[in-house]
């Protein structure tokens, strides 16, 4: 009997009530159980870089009770990386940390597209490029589910910005859709199978992702044949009748009686049929009965073993984006400046559900010392203030006159990097960018350290002989850092998004943040290097780009075609430095003359390599069909263009070293050709890119979808910004924020986080805010007052609030 089976047996016997109540959680984090079947509560816990557990009695959105656990590099830092063998151990790792603590499900990896620089939750996800992403987050997943446990894929999809995350209606068209913001997910699916789906709190073309029929049944259920259970994000539901009809499985969180109810009452009431909800039933039976199978799989779990491997992370994954003179590697005997408080006091993560407990933290002013490095040190600023504290500065230039070589560590303040809303600019703080260029005035010898979990301004790169991007290094980042600056170790990170000039080149911000009622992807598929490539525009620093301390050669490029419809690409490369070194070998495939609008090249495929001094390896890629085939809106799936393909291997986007041109024969005639009614996809090169509203409606193939969702009357799922203006809106917004704050503790960094994301939230989000606190009855009360409806929503309050 297949564990779908048995599942089916248990759904027969359990009552409306119990098959309602497993389609949502208990509390915040738990499933019903029904032990009598053998069917146990399970546990789900965040943990994109490191398992989050809540301590049970402080289960909510803001609790800091956490239990320890080991803080990784952030998901950035990963991609970074480009190692999927490197990342797999992560996964595991991750899942032996989850089998310690009874946790079944854990809420990783997030792959959404960084389609902005600004957006506040770009640490936590991967890249700018879809292969990229599908491929490491893949290479995760499996690891995961290879301890039993659960990896949980999200955010599906199009959650590219926090800013209005909630009520946000992406407007996308489906060649844009199918290849970059899905194919992700898609890769994942197919080669990693992960046991669930988390929707995303947004719309996507006018529709909640939570009760979106095209992506749960169109593209999950039926184009990829995914079988796995489908879940909220938490308080990602509008409509709880709408998202079970279509295809969502399980809620989170849940509380009282409030959430299994409106299912039940649905179905009594015919507006959910039982068999569909027996479907749903089914689908979370069957994932607590995976991890019961799970829990059979041996298992150890070495605290220091993952510390280490954290360790290696950072390592691997640092990119050296600057290298004059070939002032790194450093070494002990010199004559050491440390500036910056962040070498004492590293930002190893950011703020929001991924923020971990870490069990241990070093920095690298400790690792210098532990290197018997002769330093002397400064603070340079207040990680407090991002004002300029003159004090500070001149004692910062003080100490480092006359050395040797001067490391200055610089970056964003803690809650500049969250979830739950976007950064306000990409430039650094003031002060940091001060003592950049004085002290860069006073010592040639300039070091700059940079933790940054996404991209930063660097008009100032200039300036310094050498730059280092640590990304939010986690817990071992200290050692990490100091083991690349001495030479221990040989940097071989390559960026996974581009790095621009200004935050305004990103097409994508000509368009940002739209409001509640629409946000229009009108750029299409020029995200990232798709656009600057194609554009020709400069930019800092290029997708793919980083620097080593030794020199690779790239020779005898080979071609052979295979009978299976598949090529095989080979290239030889060579460790030409004095160094051991990791390269990553990156091949993008270009189509030559297409009447589609298409970006100059894209990645296809990657391998990381380490070879010794003067060692040569030839690495050989597989290109299947897919690999040069573009979504075709007429057909509905990927198709081949007829024509000639150049196939380019190269160290970054702008470094390509060998080309060679193919032949491919096409699989559809019918192309799409947008040429004459929207010009400006085809001219990036030759104007600024800012396509008109009719040019990208003749590429989404319609009318947008720019719903009229009018302000009044309020619902549940009405913002605290919607009510700010109303009569009595004042009142309701303080007893809320009363609500809220009295669960963020004495956290600084969780107040400003509450703060910053609570105006964009619908009223609806207060229940998982305040641990049911407010209830939805309370909200609905809360509604009807908003409504002038006064005696009803009065007594709906009254008898519903909780006092504590």
């Amino acid at each position: 009997m297949t564990l779908y089976e048995e599942a089916s047996f248990i759904v027969e016997k359990l009552s409306l009530e119990e098959k309602c109540k497993f389609c949502c959680g208990i509390d915040f984090w738990e499933s019903f159980s029904k032990d009598e079947l053998g069917i146990p509560s399970i546990m789900m816990c965040d943990g994109p870089h490191g398992l989050r557990k809540e301590i049970k009695e402080n289960f909510c959105f803001t609790s800091n009770k956490v239990e320890k656990s080991t803080c990784f590099p952030t998901s950035t830092a990963w991609a970074s990386s480009f190692d999927e063998d490197l990342i797999y151990r992560v996964g595991k790792a991750l899942g032996e940390e989850c089998r310690k603590e009874n946790v079944a499900v854990i809420l990783s990896p997030g792959i959404n597209i960084k389609r902005i620089p600004i957006c506040g939750r770009n640490f936590e996800y991967l890249s700018e490029d879809p292969y990229l992403n599908g491929k490491i987050s893949a290479a995760l997943i499996k690891g995961i589910q290879s301890k039993g446990v659960a990896a949980c894929l999200k955010h599906f999809a199009a959650n590219n910005q926090e800013n209005n995350r909630y009520t946000v209606n992406a407007i996308i068209d489906e060649r844009t859709l199918r290849e970059i913001y899905l194919k992700g997910f898609e890769i994942a699916i197919k080669e990693a199978n992960p046991w669930l789906i988390m929707m995303a709190y947004n719309r996507l073309n006018g529709e909640y992702c939570c009760q979106n029929n095209y992506l749960i049944n169109d593209v999950l259920r039926k184009d990829w044949n995914y079988n796995g259970c489908i879940i909220s994000d938490w308080g990602g539901v509008n409509d709880i009748v709408e998202s079970i009809n279509n295809g969502l499985n399980l809620e989170m969180p849940g509380y009282n009686d409030d959430y299994y109810k409106n299912i039940e009452k649905a179905v009594k009431n015919n507006k959910i049929k039982e068999e569909i909800l027996d479907e749903s039933v089914k689908k979370v039976i069957e994932l607590i009965l995976k991890y019961k199978e799970g829990k059979k799989i041996p298992y150890r779990c070495n605290i220091q073993e993952h510390i280490n491997l954290a360790q290696e992370v950072a390592e691997n994954s640092a990119v050296l984006l600057k290298n004059t003179d070939n002032i790194l590697p450093g070494n002990t005997n010199q004559n050491i400046a440390v500036i910056g408080k962040l070498a004492k006091e590293p930002v190893i993560q950011a703020l929001g559900s991924s923020k971990v407990n870490p069990n241990t933290m070093d920095n690298s002013y400790d690792a210098f010392l532990d290197n018997n490095c002769k330093i002397s040190y400064a603070d340079g600023y207040s990680l407090e203030d991002e004002e300029i504290d003159e004090c500070l500065l001149k004692e910062a230039i003080e100490i480092s006159k006359n050395k040797d070589i001067v490391y200055l560590f610089v970056g964003n303040p803690k809650y500049t990097e969250a979830e739950g809303y976007d950064r306000k600019n990409i430039n650094l703080p003031k002060l940091h960018e001060k003592l950049i260029y004085e002290i860069g005035k006073i010592n040639k010898n300039l070091v700059v350290i940079l933790q940054s979990g996404s991209v930063v301004k660097m008009d100032w790169s200039d300036v310094p002989k050498a730059i280092l991007l640590t990304h939010l290094s986690g817990a071992r980042g200290g050692n990490a850092t100091v083991n690349i600056l001495l030479g221990k170790k040989n940097p071989s990170g390559k960026l996974n998004e581009t790095y621009s000039n200004d935050l305004e080149d990103y097409p994508a911000m000509k368009f940002y943040p739209g409001d509640r009622n629409h946000l229009e992807y009108r750029e299409s598929i020029y995200v990232g290097y798709r656009y600057f490539d194609t554009a020709k525009k400069e930019v800092k620093y290029p997708f793919g780009f980083g620097l080593s301390y030794t020199t690779f050669e790239y020779s005898n490029m080979k071609i052979k075609n295979n009978n299976d419809n598949t090529i095989n690409v080979s290239i030889t490369i060579t460790n030409t430095g004095n160094m051991e070194g990791k390269e990553v070998v990156q091949l993008y495939i270009s189509c030559l003359n297409s009447k589609l609008f298409r970006a100059k090249q894209e990645l296809k495929r990657f391998k990381k390599i380490n070879l010794l001094p003067g060692e040569s390896k030839e690495v050989t890629f597989n290109l299947d069909e897919e690999s040069f085939s573009y979504y075709n809106i007429y057909t509905h799936k990927f198709e081949i263009e007829e024509g000639q393909y150049s196939i380019n291997i190269g160290s970054s986007s702008r470094d390509i070293k060998f080309s060679s041109i193919i032949n491919k024969s096409g699989t559809c005639n019918k192309v799409p050709n947008y040429k004459e009614k929207s010009p400006s996809y085809y001219k990036l090169y030759e104007k600024e890119f800012n396509p008109g509203i009719e040019e990208y409606e003749n590429i989404y193939g319609n009318k947008l979808p720019i719903t009229t969702n009018a302000i009044h009357p309020f619902t549940v799922s009405s913002t605290i910004n919607d009510i700010k203006h109303v009569y009595g809106g004042d009142l309701i917004i303080s007893f809320i924020n009363k609500k809220a704050y009295k669960f963020s503790g004495a956290d600084r960094y969780m107040q400003i986080t509450i703060k910053e994301s609570l105006n964009d939230s619908p009223l609806r989000l207060m229940t998982m805010v305040t641990r049911g606190a407010i209830s939805h009855k309370t909200i609905t009360g809360l509604v009807n007052l908003l409504n002038k409806h006064y005696i009803k929503g009065l007594l709906e309050i009254l008898r519903n609030t909780k006092r504590f």
